[in-house]
């Protein structure tokens, strides 16, 4: 009799603890509201700045915020269906959050058949600072252009460019 109240003695400890365990499960946190006075950037469309070839001493290739391109020194703008665009961010913060960007430093864009090329980020549109005034989860879309200064071919052969650009929204 004592061996068998002993086994059920150690059967009910075993289902206590099981069902214990059960009760400290947590909620996951995705299924937590976000903090309603945060700030949260989208990227909605990369800078891109088309097809163009940069002649015998190369020169500027600029994107505005409104996504329209000029060149400079003996670069060509190519018209070879290869489209050329703004960098475009959706901004979500509260109505009346004073947003200000900070661009970070030059950008070094690596090409695919060697060579570099040198991105300087532009402004923005809307300027900064700038209020946003639509309620989350509308959001509102902030342009950014950029200038990229283009060597000679020996410097930047002809290829495709990519690289990483550095901005930084700041809630005031």
């Amino acid at each position: 009799m004592k061996q068998r109240s002993g086994i059920i003695r150690w059967l009910l400890v075993m289902l206590m603890s099981s069902v214990s365990l059960a009760t400290y499960a947590q909620v996951p946190t995705d299924s937590l509201p976000g903090d309603p006075g945060a700030i949260y950037v989208y990227t909605y469309q990369h800078l891109k700045f088309g097809a163009f070839t940069q002649g015998a001493s190369g020169g500027t290739v600029s994107i505005a915020t409104d996504g329209s391109r000029t060149v400079t020194g003996t670069i060509v703008a190519l018209n070879l269906g290869i489209t050329f665009y703004q960098a475009i961010f959706d901004v979500e913060a509260p109505p009346g959050s004073l947003i200000s960007i900070t661009n970070g430093p030059d950008a070094t864009l690596t090409g695919s058949n060697g060579g570099s090329i040198t991105l300087q980020i532009g402004g923005s549109n809307p300027g900064s600072p700038f209020s946003t005034t639509v309620m989350p989860p509308a959001r509102t879309p902030v342009s950014i252009g950029g200038t990229i200064t283009v060597g000679n071919s020996t410097a930047a052969p002809p290829g495709s460019y990519s690289g990483t650009f550095y901005i930084t929204f700041n809630q005031e």
